[in-house]
Formats: structure tokens, C-alpha cells, sequence
């Protein structure tokens, strides 16, 4: 085929709705000529003068000229539900005006009355349908006065003019059924459309949520925020973490070990922080930073207090981890170090207009960066600004003065020890690991549910190293978990690790209710 002859273009989809509407147009044109049809059938039986051919040519022209009135509203975008309440208002006039041409005659009328309020019903309602009552009554009146209200008796009526009448009455109805099929097919076809664009939104926004923060990602789709370049000061906690010698880690391990120890580590530091409440900014490999006090806020002392809790949480979780790395071979003692503070940052959507990130930025930033640094590993390293704001609920313990990089004075800072509440006996973490041993509880995030096999679990063990048979159990559930295996206990550990079992089973008793 020669390249210089161009494919014939494709005709634009038709949506069902816009079929509908289409059909619709369709519907009034054969009104109009069932209309012009009784007229027709009436001129022919000589029982009106010829003149009466003009409302023929009438009803014959007006539904393409109400068509061109619709076709230019929606050409210059404006609104189409007016235009379609006046041509149905402007139908039951002109209906009014073809029954006067009728003479009155009664069948012939009556189909068409039917058949103009049927459609007002249906397309309208009650009060659209009391007002093209009125617009039938007027157009019969004024057709009526113009010709002197002509009368055509029943009995006068041909038999032919009646059936033609019926004939009409006929084929609306059932085009009109045929096309109330098709509008409920339309509707459906239209719901179906409507259903799969919801639900393809909603996997994006399932996509698009894992690379927000929830609150963010919330505060967009509720419209409480728009995505648009704005930043303020506000007094915020930060939080950041990493893994002492990760770099190091990561020349050693295989990469498929390093990355699913990895994403284990980031899932379940992400899990702990979003239970706190907090605002996850970014992950930098194996570092996290976190903030508390935006998009929401609970109040500089319980954003503090959360975000401090957060990171004790953390340590205690990473020494479950580390049990479970070492069951699958990891010998590494991974241990992460943690810095906190608390001060006025600016926080925002810095970036363009076509790429933005939300994070923060500041002084008081880099100076939770820096006490991260300076924290030892399996600590919790807080500034005093921080520690003003839990001392009353937080064990801390003085460290003292340390220099850091990027200021000049002295940073006074202090260890969070852990929760007031939560001190001796009431301590909610229960963790120890030996050779052939390990076991961490958190009292308070054992699920109900899961009580009675931690119980069983327990008691088994330490009944079975009471009696000396051979035990190898690796147990784990949520803030739970256990690893025995007999063969490489130490016999002088044995009773003690007995014991210890027997503790952490009474304080899940005692303490995680069903």
C-alpha cells in the first residue's frame, strides 16, 4: 500500500451513557412521528383541511431541531439537564397543539397524552410531569381558541384513525421498553466501568501508600492536604537509628541473606514505629529516621514520650531478631545504636512542583544524627531537651557533656533506661540467651489468642529438661519467642534456665489476659 494514502481515522468510543442519551433523542423523534403519523392518517381521511400539512412538516422538523439545541449546548460546554427540563416542557406544549389540530378527537389525543407523560414521568418525576400538564393545557387552549375549538365526536371518529392511533401507541411502547432494556444494560455496563476504575485507584493508592507515610498518605486522600511545595516551623522529636558495623556485615554475608535480614529488620522497625504513632521519613540502607509531632501531634510531652518509648521498644525487639538471625545461621551480634532530640525544625514538602519529598530539615536534625553516632550499641542516647520532656515518665541516666561534629558547645545528653511503669518486677520484657538458649516475652504485645501455646510451649520445655529428654523447640509468635536445644546446654544452666521458663510463664499468666 502506498505510504502517501492515509488510514481511514477510527470513529471515538461511545460511552454507555452517552449511548443512552443518544437513544434518548431517539425515543422523542418517534413521538413526534407517531404524532405526525395520526395527523397524516387524519388528512388522508379528509377529516382536517390540507393546511394542517404545516403541523406535519412540524412535528417532523422539530426533534432535529431540538437535537442541533443539544448538540450546540454540549459544543460550548455548558450544562445540558436545562436544556432537556425545556424541550420536555416545549414536547407537552406542542402535544398540546397537535390534539386542537386533532379536533379533540378522543383516542387519537389520548395516545398522545400518554405517550408525552409517560416520558415526563419517567425522565422526570412528579413535578416535572405537573408542569407539562400545564404546558399540555395551554398548548391545547391556544390551538384551540386559534381554531375555534373544533370537536370530532367519538362516534364520528373512523375506525381506521382509531387503529392507526393504537398502532402508534403501540410502537412507542414498545420502543420504549426496548429502550428502558438497554438503558438498565447501559447503567450496569456504566457501574461495571465505574467499579473497575475504583478498584484500580485503590490498588494504586495501595501502591503509592507503601512510599508514604501513612499519616501523609491519609492526609492527601482525605483532602486535608494538598500536594503543593509549603513548609512551617514546628517543634518536632527525631529519631534516627542504625546498625553498629553494617558495612562491614554486608561484605560478608551472602546478598540474599543480607537483604532478607534487612527487610526483616526494616519490617519490624516499621511495625513498631507506626503502633507509636510515628512518622516514618526515610531509610537510608540500614539507617531509619522517624519524627513525631507531624501531620499529627499529641503534644510536644506525648510526642516526646512516644518516640522515646518507640526506641526502647526497638531494642527490645532487635534482641528477638537476633536469636532469630542466629537460628538461621547469622553469627553476627547486630546491634543497633539510637539518638533522640527534640527542638524546631522546618518540616514540609521540599523538592519541584513535578518531584517533591516530605521530610524535615534544621539544626535539631543533625543533632539527633549526631547522637546516634555518639550512641553506644543497644542504647538509647536522648538530649536534654528530649529528657525535660519524659524525665517524669522515663528512667534516664546522666551521661554528661560530649562534643559533636557541627557544634561548638558541649551537648549535655542522657540514656533512656526504660519506662518508670515499668520498672522491677513490672518490668514487661522478659530476655535472656545462652548457649542452647533464648528467650524474649513482651507482655504487652502477646495476643490473646496466642497465650495458651506460648503456655503450653513453655511448660513442655521445662518439663522435658526436667526429665532429661532431648528438646529442641524454636517458638515464635508476636512479643514472643523461644529456642531450646538440649544437646548444647550446659548441665549447671540447666535448672536455672528451668527456673527462668517458669517466671516468664507465670508473668504470661498473670499478665496477658484473655
Amino acid at each position: 500500500m502506498p505510504s502517501s494514502i492515509k488510514k481511514k481515522a477510527r470513529r471515538p468510543l461511545i460511552g454507555p451513557m452517552e449511548r443512552a442519551r443518544r437513544q434518548a433523542n431517539y425515543i422523542r423523534l418517534l413521538a413526534f412521528l407517531v404524532a405526525a403519523m395520526i395527523l397524516m392518517a387524519g388528512l388522508k381521511l379528509e377529516l382536517y383541511p390540507q393546511l394542517y400539512m404545516l403541523g406535519v412538516a412540524g412535528l417532523l422538523a422539530y426533534p432535529l431541531i431540538a437535537q442541533g439545541m443539544l448538540y450546540l449546548t454540549e459544543k460550548q460546554d455548558r450544562p445540558l439537564k436545562p436544556v432537556h427540563q425545556l424541550l420536555m416542557q416545549i414536547d407537552a406544549m406542542i402535544i398540546g397543539l397537535v390534539c386542537a389540530l386533532l379536533h379533540f378527537a378522543l383516542v387519537p389525543s389520548l395516545v398522545l397524552l400518554i405517550i408525552v407523560h409517560a416520558n415526563a414521568v419517567s425522565s422526570g418525576g412528579l413535578k416535572p410531569w405537573l408542569l407539562n400538564l400545564l404546558m399540555t393545557a395551554i398548548g391545547a387552549l391556544v390551538m384551540g381558541w386559534i381554531l375555534g375549538f373544533p370537536a370530532l365526536p367519538a362516534e364520528q371518529s373512523p375506525v381506521l384513525l382509531t387503529v392507526i392511533s393504537l398502532l402508534g401507541l403501540g410502537i412507542y411502547v414498545g420502543a420504549s421498553s426496548a429502550f428502558a432494556h438497554l438503558q438498565a444494560r447501559y447503567l450496569k455496563q456504566a457501574q461495571d466501568a465505574v467499579r473497575r476504575q475504583q478498584k484500580q485507584a485503590v490498588d494504586m493508592s495501595r501502591k503509592l501508600a507503601k512510599y508514604l507515610p501513612p499519616q501523609v498518605w491519609g492526609s492527601l486522600f482525605s483532602g486535608k492536604r494538598d500536594a503543593k511545595l509549603e513548609t512551617r516551623r514546628k517543634r518536632l522529636t527525631v529519631f534516627f537509628s542504625d546498625i553498629k558495623g553494617f558495612s562491614a556485615i554486608s561484605e560478608e554475608l551472602p546478598l540474599e541473606t543480607l537483604t532478607s535480614m534487612l527487610n526483616t529488620y526494616l519490617s519490624e522497625m516499621t511495625r513498631i514505629a507506626l503502633r507509636h504513632g510515628g512518622t516514618i521519613d526515610k531509610f537510608i540502607g540500614d539507617a531509619v529516621m522517624v519524627f513525631f509531632g507531624d501531620p499529627k501531634s499529641a503534644g510536644a510531652q506525648e510526642d516526646a514520650f512516644r518516640c522515646v518509648m518507640m526506641a526502647i521498644e526497638m531494642q527490645e525487639q532487635m534482641k528477638l531478631l537476633r536469636q532469630r538471625w542466629k537460628r538461621e545461621g547469622i553469627d553476627h551480634k547486630l546491634e543497633i545504636r539510637i539518638g533522640i532530640n527534640t527542638g524546631y525544625v522546618t518540616v514540609g514538602n521540599f523538592g519541584t512542583d513535578s518531584r517533591m519529598d516530605y521530610t524535615i530539615l534544621g539544626t535539631d536534625v543533625n543533632l539527633a544524627s549526631r547522637l546516634e553516632s555518639a550512641c553506644r550499641p543497644g542504647g538509647v542516647l536522648i538530649s536534654e531537651a528530649t529528657q525535660d520532656l519524659v524525665k517524669d515518665r522515663i528512667q534516664c541516666r546522666n551521661i554528661g557533656d560530649i562534643q559533636v561534629k557541627g557544634f561548638n558547645r558541649p551537648i549535655p545528653v542522657f540514656e533512656a533506661m526504660g519506662a518508670k511503669k515499668d520498672a522491677g518486677a513490672r518490668n514487661r520484657y522478659v530476655s535472656a540467651e545462652t548457649q542452647g538458649f533464648g528467650i524474649h516475652l513482651d507482655v504487652q504485645r502477646i495476643r490473646n489468642f496466642d497465650k495458651n501455646s506460648i503456655l503450653k510451649t513453655l511448660a513442655r520445655s521445662a518439663t522435658d529438661l526436667k526429665q532429661e529428654k532431648t528438646v529442641d523447640v524454636d517458638f515464635e509468635a508476636e512479643g514472643f519467642s523461644l529456642h531450646v536445644k538440649s544437646a548444647e546446654l550446659k548441665k549447671r544452666e540447666r535448672e536455672k534456665i528451668i527456673n527462668m521458663m517458669g517466671r516468664a510463664a507465670k508473668k504470661v499468666q498473670t499478665e496477658v489476659r484473655v
